[in-house]
């Protein structure tokens, strides 16, 4: 296609002349070795130790079903199914894949074999490892990378194809975009204008997805990035997203609105390079915060920078190379309409037909700070919402029609922790995810027998029904968006890793755990009260880097089992955050007892009520689980019997 068809073509007549800044991305060789690298740095993350674990394809393959269209959720199904037998040697095979391409990118011999591989590899994963994005789920989102960086490798692939230079002119002969290192490859500069205006056309649908116009949707982006990061990031993404809490609707459209302005900018104007950067530097914004900076390469379980570091680069290879400007020439859109009026015209409708009906779809009803206290109508800094208050009245079908005080969702995937296989992500019973109480039809006990006493004792204690716990967050949840689920994924393997170091109670004691309940009961909780202090004192929750306690379950063999790591909302925090939706909550133990002279705000249990001289009943302060042992609501279920506490340890320890 010759890079001359009017999209890049400049009139001349009757034109003031002047030179342009020279670009830092100008030759198309070095667009090529750019993208090389980025393809080492995929390859180099796809060896990293997690990539060859049997948790990989659940995580990176089978999670991408979720939500999506019947033919796509049974083709990646299936897919991840052939590849879970032997994930370590089909890991081996990306990764080598991806460091062949990357190499052949920096050899000048080797560049159109390697973007020939590239085109094929892209698609497959795109389809297969990022589900085509989750566009068509309903809940992807340009702050966190969709389309996916995949996507985005082959489209930039296209402008670092070599071309014939037979007639063509030289870069220094082109015009605007023409002149770029983007125009320099397959479609001339018709490939990079599409490609921006597409990309930043469908971040403004995205942004205005009626699960990324909710109140706390921006918020749950960003604090969901924090778990696994290091302590200083994982704080920023934290306060961050706390800046945005109540304002996700609102900032939605600001960014619908400001990514609609750098999409059309340089088809627009005469001279793109303002929207050019505008583009870049509003990337690098959602890169560092929604994205997780590297895309959670700090994590140590990222795959890819993520999407927004090749929009920056894209930016810097569009811009005008150092030949003449002219500031009366016509402009790319223009150029294009007059040559092609209907397909412009269909174009134009198509994208206001996706933004209109984007935007016409009202938000989901979901948990905001006007729902915070069972049984009270919304308390927002002392005031009611405006808002109206969704109890658990009308929120009982996912508890077999039983109201209970705790955030209740309808067909809602729940994870399943069994020993160490990782979490199955597919299923509809919502009541799982909320935990409380509430067994999975598909479990069983599988170990023996518990002893009589044992039983009894359990029972009699722990019951841990509706009446004995108190929610911080009640009444109706919006269903977990993709992100909230992948992200909650992520947070939970970051704990239990963080966590395996203390199976031993002996190591647990070493680290500063001490006991805050009876030892001589079988369910026993540990905090580290110097972690706990420093949690407070940073007004930081949720990181596995600072885990608070921990919960131990004693079988009758008298093995000390850990069941748990157990964060606890530090008193300096004043709303309990919500990352990751309603897959994780924070709750209190209201029939407890504790010292007399106790703090509110200190995890102490004696025992359960009737409570014995010098102590009483009182609640707890807000905790929330990353189950280690497999109870039927899952990893982050609110709070089990203890009797199927203790079972479940037993049947990790016996596996």
């Amino acid at each position: 296609m010759d890079d001359e068809v009017d999209i890049d073509e400049y009139s001349a007549r009757g034109t003031l002349e002047m030179r342009s800044p020279r670009p830092l991305l100008r030759a198309q060789r070095v667009l090529q070795i750019a993208l090389g690298l980025f393809w080492i740095l995929d390859a180099a993350l796809q060896f990293q130790p997690f990539m060859f674990s049997k948790n990989f394809v659940p995580k990176y393959v089978t999670a991408n079903a979720s939500g999506q269209p019947a033919v796509i959720h049974w083709a990646i199904t299936n897919v991840g199914h052939f590849l879970a037998p032997h994930p370590a040697v089909w890991n081996s095979l990306f990764a080598l894949t991806q460091l062949a391409i990357g190499v052949g990118l920096l050899l000048r011999r080797t560049v159109r074999p390697a973007l020939a591989i590239s085109f094929l590899y892209a698609l497959g994963v795109w389809v297969f490892g990022e589900g085509l994005g989750m566009v068509l789920t309903g809940s992807a989102s340009a702050l966190t990378g969709a389309p996916g960086s995949v996507l985005i490798y082959a489209l930039i692939g296209l402008m670092a194809w070599p071309r014939t230079a037979t007639g063509q002119r030289e870069p220094e002969q082109r015009r605007g975009i023409a002149s770029s290192a983007a125009a320099q490859g397959i479609g001339g500069a018709f490939t990079p204008l599409a490609v921006w205006s597409g990309f930043w056309t469908l971040a403004a649908v995205l942004f205005l997805l009626p699960n990324n116009r909710t109140q706390s949707s921006i918020a749950s982006a960003i604090s969901g990035m924090a778990p696994g990061n290091p302590g200083w990031y994982s704080h920023f993404l934290e306060r961050t997203g706390n800046h945005f809490a109540s304002v996700g609707t609102q900032t939605a459209w600001v960014l619908a609105i400001v990514s609609l302005v750098i999409g059309f900018g340089p088809l627009t104007a005469r001279r793109p390079q303002v929207f050019l950067a505008a583009g870049g530097v509003l990337a690098a914004l959602l890169w560092i915060t929604g994205q997780g900076f590297l895309g959670g390469v700090l994590t140590g379980h990222g795959t890819d920078p993520n999407t927004a570091p090749l929009i920056v680069l894209l930016a810097f290879a569009m811009m005008p190379g150092a030949g003449i400007e002219e500031s009366a020439s016509r402009p790319p859109l223009v150029s294009f309409v007059r040559r092609n009026p209907v397909v412009a015209t269909i174009g134009f409708f198509s994208v206001a037909l996706a933004l209109v009906v984007s935007a016409a779809y009202p938000a989901p009803a979901q948990e905001t700070a006007g729902t915070a206290m069972s049984g009270m109508v919304g308390m927002a800094g002392g005031s009611a919402s405006s808002e109206p208050t969704l109890t658990t009245a009308s929120c009982t079908a996912g508890n077999s029609g039983t109201a209970r005080s705790g955030l209740d969702l309808n067909n809602t995937p729940y994870m399943i922790m069994s020993g160490n296989a990782g979490m199955n992500m597919n299923g509809a019973d919502a009541s799982a995810a909320a935990g409380l109480n509430t067994t999975k039809a598909s479990w069983n006990y599988t170990g023996p027998a518990l002893p009589i006493a044992l039983a009894d004792e359990l029972l009699a204690q722990g019951k841990n029904g509706p009446d004995d716990i108190h929610m911080a967050e009640t009444g109706c949840a919006a269903e977990p968006t993709f992100s909230q689920e992948i992200n909650s994924t992520q947070f939970v393997q970051a704990t239990s890793q963080a966590a395996a170091r203390y199976d031993n109670l002996s190591t647990a004691a070493a680290a500063g755990y001490v006991a805050v309940s009876p030892v001589d009961y079988p369910v026993v909780y540990y905090v580290n009260p110097r972690i706990e202090a420093a949690n407070a004192v940073a007004r930081r929750t949720l990181s596995a880097a600072h885990i608070d306690g921990l919960v131990y379950a004693r079988i009758p063999s008298g093995q000390m089992v850990l069941a748990a790591a157990l964060y606890v909302l530090p008193p300096t925090v004043h709303k309990s955050p919500m990352p990751f939706g309603a897959l994780v909550q924070w709750h209190q133990r209201t029939a407890v007892c504790g010292p007399l002279n106790g703090s509110a705000t200190t995890l102490d249990i004696t025992g359960t009520p009737p409570c014995g001289t010098g102590t009483v009943q009182a609640p707890t302060p807000y905790v929330t689980m990353v189950w280690q042992v497999p109870v039927a609501g899952g990893p982050t279920a609110i709070q089990p019997p203890d009797i199927q506490i203790v079972e479940a340890a037993v049947m990790q320890a016996t596996t």
